[in-house]
């Protein structure tokens, strides 16, 4: 009997370690398809800062000025980097088009009655760059037709797939809701020091976010934003555009709002969505160079008068 007891027990630890062979193999095997599957992603591609600069070009009835700082990408697929490189540049260049380069039949009425200069100041951040994304904020002061008295700030951000070129959205990866809209409000309402909405200020923040009030459409537009951070966080925040004459302020103003979340923050709020895959597997790459001969709006830059200017 204890000859037998023991050749069980060697056979019990056998089998054991048997099984226990298969779960390594089975983990590495796993792991190692995961990493196969993973998109390849870029890591030696470079984001050259550059600028579209015009100073009074004469081809207009009214002076323009403008100094827009968008990036170029160079390093990954030919078709990928046109197709992101378009959306980079039109996205710099998005109130500029609206106001000046490609007016609208009302625009142009307005440009009669109010345009005696257009300027436009955009400054750019590649504020995150990894194999798989990349994420730009874009800041801009422009100047409806007089820089004293109609200049506008603004701000946006595009996200976008180096593999394959989709834009993320706000509204594609966070789930915009009242206890969203509750959140944001409470760290931006601690960044800034000011109150926190009442029930009604905050229905008014989520149509804003969702882009549903009517009243406010009507002579804005209304664009939610967001871009990621190096550390992974989140600038999330909303922009009011004027469409036509509410873009008279009488001295400089601005319309957009924006805090930093953190990943565990939006935790509740992600939707199912590519981005947050690919976010958890980027790391940073690629590299950021700055503009060379960067130019200052001399209405709208640093230095300008328009903002020593006693209104």
């Amino acid at each position: 009997m204890p000859e037998s007891t023991e050749t069980n027990k060697k056979q019990w630890k056998l089998i054991i370690l048997l099984c226990l062979l298969i779960v390594l193999v089975i983990v590495i095997t796993a792991i190692g398809i995961a990493h196969l599957s993973a998109p390849k992603g870029y890591t030696d591609y470079t984001v050259q800062k550059e600028q579209y600069y015009v100073e009074y070009s004469e081809k207009y009835d009214y002076w323009d000025v403008l100094t827009v700082e968008y990036p170029r990408l160079e390093g990954i697929s030919e078709e990928r980097e046109s197709q992101i490189n378009q959306l980079m540049y039109d996205a710099a260049m998005d109130r500029v088009n609206y106001w000046h380069l490609t007016p609208s039949e009302e625009v142009k009425e307005f440009q009669k009655e109010y345009f005696s200069i257009f300027a436009s100041d955009v400054n750019c951040d590649v504020a995150y760059h990894s194999q798989y994304l990349l994420s730009v904020d874009y800041q801009e002061y422009y100047s409806a037709g007089h820089p004293i008295y109609m200049t506008n700030g603004t701000e946006r951000a595009l996200t976008v797939n180096l593999i394959t070129g989709e834009c993320y959205y706000l509204a594609d990866i966070i789930e915009l809701n009242e206890d969203f809209v509750r959140l944001w409000d409470q760290i931006y309402s601690e960044e800034t020091g000011s109150d926190y909405a009442d029930d009604e200020t905050i229905d008014y923040l989520l149509d804003w976010f969702l882009q549903r009030d009517e009243e406010i459409n009507e002579d804005y537009f209304c664009t939610p934003f967001f871009y990621v951070t190096e550390n992974k966080e989140f600038v999330i925040g909303i922009s009011l555009d004027p469409k036509l004459y509410e873009a008279y302020t009488y001295k400089p103003a601005t319309r957009s709002f924006s805090t930093l979340l953190t990943k565990e923050e939006l935790e509740a709020f992600k939707k199912q969505s590519s981005f947050w895959e690919l976010l958890e597997q980027s790391e940073m790459a690629g590299e950021v160079l700055p503009c060379e001969d960067k130019a200052e709006n001399i209405w709208l830059g640093e230095d300008a008068g328009v903002w020593d200017f006693e209104f």
